[in-house]
């Protein structure tokens, strides 16, 4: 019944139109070849607009408006010639309309204006055609490429994504595009990370996204490409919830699944590299369901349209355009009416039917009526704000579990701009947002506390324990045995021990200032020189006496072996003073990269430490190397040589020998594991001084506890003879002139 009434109706308006002055469109259709041949869907469209508008008596009251096609096969150069041959044997055309493809469009607006016309495609979205240089009378309905950019960075923007890479297919088409967004991204704070472009395969360019650990991709590039870069993504491994494609909204419904013969994966593995990636495109149908100029809601014109006489199920692939396929008809007469109402008012001698190709000002008020045209359809808003192009509302797809599923709408129709999101439409991998990186969070490693108040505790008592040696050799400094023992370099030699119990309260990690630095390695050095400094000068004392024939004769006082240990530390005060002139410690941050670790979401969490560092640390450690294994080596040597001396109060040459022993042992330990744990400066704190508060613990003991149970067994400090059987004569209280130990 509703098609006999369509059927009715065209033919009282063909009635009509016998009386009426006639307008006549040409029509670009690409209805046959191997591209785009969404014509078929479109022709049904447009002659329902055709109809309407005819039968309409608020427009084109006195005019019929007509429509002639050719089949340009979405060909540039087919297109350009038919056109020519139909401008050229055809009656007078007074606007063209198409083409469907960019590339018909590029080519036919570039002469169609030298006839004085102005042209209006309903679907091609090329960037280039924005050039009204180059398309001086051009006017198009389908929302252009470049028009996604600002729905894509707002998109961006919504879910705090600043980092993004691009991809596109070496064409001028795609170029301009991604230009525009290049342009467009770098007015906010959003970082593109790769840029990327190909002419054949994108598998290279694919890989190179992922080694930039891409994770948000722009897209531009025809279908077949598309696909193409899915499945190199694939191959890989650039797909899965943290991987974010964004692709253009005209291709096919299910374009990642079809046509793969060519392709070196399975339809299983392109659903797998597609699953999440997002699409923009241009809303096709009204969203809104409201009457617009034709009087008909979307879903009214889609009832309509399936039951036309010319529609073909065939192609419904292309359906999608035919809402704005009849929706250009109605904008044109529109705007053919706007221009016969100027000329009205202008009093011009020729009515707008009477138009030749030569009549450049008739045109120009159909460009100018065309620009200020703005209407409701059931495509949608339709207006003019810049140059050729409209501003439509973009749809948001998404594919999820395989589908291609609407998720909400970029309203940029609307000033301010905002989306409009479906709720809960979107489907995050387990509700979690993916992020533009690895979000990296920095995480200062320090000293456990339990370690540092453990190792600082234990270097107090340290510290007590040399002061309370000191008491006692200041209480007991006149009992025979003490005082053979040199009471006055002991006491240096506890002097030296405190430093280095100093040193374990200055921490190598969590460095405040540079002065941490200088004082901790001052303690150390100054104290290891001091304390084994005072060991040498005792047993090279020892060694100078009784390897002397002259034994009674040779005198070396205190003060002497003081001297020694002064150059020792002067040599050692040296190099620290001109290490830090030269290059001066300094607190720097050192990444822990072998205790990295990854927390939800994508988190990566990098520890590091703020330790003291100098450049020329190498360069100046030697020398203190050198100094300190000197003091070792021969006091080594001196204790090997004075073993044989058996009067236990004056030789501690076993006791030092057995301190020497210690500390080489624990210092070719500290040192291996110093090479083995280098990255671990929280371990290093804790072995470093628990070495140092062992080897300084035993230096004191060894050195000290055998004097305090001499002192408390009242054992006397000439007991013993010397092994070469030679009578020392030795008189205690003489000590402070002949030195002895």
């Amino acid at each position: 019944m509703l098609r006999s009434y369509y059927l009715l109706l065209t033919l009282i308006t063909c009635i009509l139109s016998l009386y009426a002055k006639e307008l006549r469109l040409l029509g670009l259709l690409p209805m046959t070849g191997d591209g785009w041949s969404g014509g078929v869907s479109c022709l049904p469209a447009l002659q329902m607009a055709l109809d309407d508008v005819n039968n309409n008596g608020a427009i084109l009251r006195d005019y019929n408006l007509t429509y002639n096609w050719i089949d340009t096969k979405c060909n540039e150069g087919l297109s350009v010639y038919k056109l020519f041959e139909s401008l050229h044997n055809d009656p007078t055309y007074h606007m063209v309309l198409g083409a469907g493809c960019s590339v018909e469009s590029e080519a036919t607006s570039q002469v169609s204006h030298l006839w004085n016309l102005t042209q209006f495609s309903y679907g091609s979205s090329s960037p280039i055609l924005s050039d009204r240089k180059r398309f001086p009378k051009f006017f198009r309905l389908s929302l252009p490429d470049q028009k996604h950019n600002p729905a894509r960075i707002d998109l961006m923007k919504e879910f705090k994504w600043k980092k993004v890479a691009t991809i596109n297919q070496a064409l001028e088409f795609f170029s301009s595009v991604m230009d525009d967004f290049v342009k467009r991204v770098q007015q906010t704070n959003i970082t593109i990370i790769s840029q990327e472009i190909f002419t054949s395969s994108p598998l290279t360019r694919v890989r190179n996204l992922k080694n930039h650990d891409a994770r948000i991709i722009m897209t531009a590039m025809y279908e077949d490409k598309a696909r193409e870069t899915l499945c190199a993504a694939y191959k890989v491994g650039l797909y899965g919830p943290k991987i974010v494609w964004v692709f253009v909204g005209w291709f096919s419904t299910t374009f990642w699944k079809v046509d793969l013969e060519g392709l070196d994966c399975t339809e299983a593995e392109m659903i797998k590299a597609a699953e999440g990636s997002f699409i923009t495109g241009p809303v096709y149908s009204n969203p809104v369901e409201e009457r617009g100029i034709a009087n008909l809601t979307a879903s009214e014109f889609a009832k309509r349209y399936y039951i036309q006489p010319g529609y073909n199920e065939a192609s419904k692939n292309y359906d999608s355009f035919a809402y704005q396929c009849y929706d250009h008809i109605w904008v044109v007469a529109m705007a053919l009416d706007c221009a016969d109402k100027r000329l009205q008012e202008l009093g011009y001698t020729k009515s707008l039917d009477m138009f030749e190709y030569e009549d450049h000002d008739i045109n120009e008020i159909i460009f100018q009526c065309m620009g200020n045209t703005s209407l409701t359809g059931v495509s949608g808003r339709v207006f003019f704000t810049s140059g050729a192009d409209p501003n439509r509302i973009v749809k948001i797809e998404r594919i999820q579990d395989g589908a291609r599923q609407t998720v909400g709408l970029y309203r940029q129709d609307k000033n301010p701009k905002y989306f409009e999101w479906i709720e809960g439409a979107i489907k995050w991998k387990d509700g979690v947002i993916p992020r533009d990186s690895t979000y990296i969070t920095f995480e200062e490693k320090e000293i456990p506390m339990g370690l540092y108040i453990t190792m600082t505790s234990l270097a107090s008592l340290g510290i007590c324990l040399a002061i309370t040696f000191f008491i006692f050799n200041i209480m007991y400094r006149h009992n025979s045995y003490v005082k053979m023992s040199s009471p006055n370099i002991n006491n240096v030699l506890l002097f030296g021990c405190i430093l280095c119990y100093s040193t374990v309260f200055f921490k190598t990690v969590y460095v405040e200032n540079e002065i941490n630095c200088k004082i901790r390695l001052v303690c150390f050095s100054i104290g290891f020189t001091i304390t084994f400094g005072a060991l040498f000068s005792k047993t090279w004392r020892i060694y100078r006496i009784f390897t002397n024939k002259q034994l009674l004769k040779r005198t070396i006082k205190d003060y002497q072996l003081l001297v020694i240990i002064g150059i020792f530390v002067v040599l050692v005060s040296v190099v620290l003073i001109i290490w830090e002139y030269i290059e001066p410690h300094k607190v720097v941050t050192q990444f822990l990269d072998r205790e990295v670790y990854m927390i939800g979401n994508d988190a990566e969490v990098r520890p590091f430490v703020r330790v003291c560092h100098s450049e020329y640390s190498d360069y100046f450690q030697w020398p203190l190397y050198v100094v300190e294994g000197g003091l070792l080596t021969f006091g080594a040597f001196l204790a090997w040589e004075t073993r044989n001396v058996k009067i236990q109060a004056l030789n501690d040459s076993h006791e030092i020998g057995l301190c020497i022993y210690n500390v080489v042992i624990l210092s070719a330990v500290g040192l291996t594991l110093s090479l083995l744990l280098k990255d671990q400066e929280v371990l290093m704190y804790g072995i470093t001084s628990g070495f140092l508060i062992i080897g300084t613990f035993l230096t004191q003991a060894v050195i000290f506890v055998p004097k305090v149970h001499a002192v408390r067994h009242k054992v006397s400090g000439t007991n013993g003879a010397v092994a070469t059987g030679i009578n020392t004569g030795f008189n205690p209280s003489s000590s402070h002139q002949h030195g002895a130990e």
